[in-house]
């Protein structure tokens, strides 16, 4: 009986974190949030660096772009660059974290960082600002539970 009670009252936890989680991203909940970069002033032709800071919630990490299991979703930032090609996107080094859920460390990310994309600006770029938009793709987690795969825009103003 009292092992029948432990497995009730441990999956009614696994549910209330999973409802508290669902909740929280029908509310539009971010865990992350994108800084805006400043706008960049480039010449046509040019190669050039785009750098993006991320900001973590406190009490939240997200998976590195090269999580160590399979079954994690990595980090991912992709632009839609009309005209612009996009060489290489550089993460920083993550972190090696080890949860009390996890077997083993996590490669995360936590707190503030940059992800910097090096581009290059079309041969015919005109006068007028264009604004490169993007999307940040990440999973967020606390020492519990996982909040669902979500994505942030993002965007740039190139001059």
């Amino acid at each position: 009986m009292r092992k029948k009670l432990k497995r009730c009252c441990s999956l009614a936890v696994v549910v209330l974190l999973a409802a508290a989680a669902l909740g929280a991203q029908l509310r539009g909940f971010q865990a992350a949030v994108a800084l805006p970069p400043p706008p960049i002033t480039v010449k046509a032709g040019e190669t050039f660096e785009l750098p993006l800071t991320v900001r973590i919630r406190k009490g939240y990490h997200i998976n590195s772009d090269q999580p160590l299991e399979e079954y994690l979703i990595p980090t991912r930032l992709t632009w839609n660059t009309p005209g612009f090609e996009v060489l290489a996107t550089e993460f920083p080094e993550a972190e090696l974290v080890q949860y009390d859920f996890s077997d083993g460390p996590l490669s995360v990310f936590s707190g503030e960082f940059a992800v910097t994309t090096k581009l290059r600006a079309p041969k015919s770029l005109g006068d007028k600002p264009v604004t490169l938009s993007g999307k940040l793709r990440y999973q967020a987690c606390n020492d519990k539970a996982c909040l669902a795969p979500t994505s942030l825009d993002v965007s740039a103003v190139v001059r």
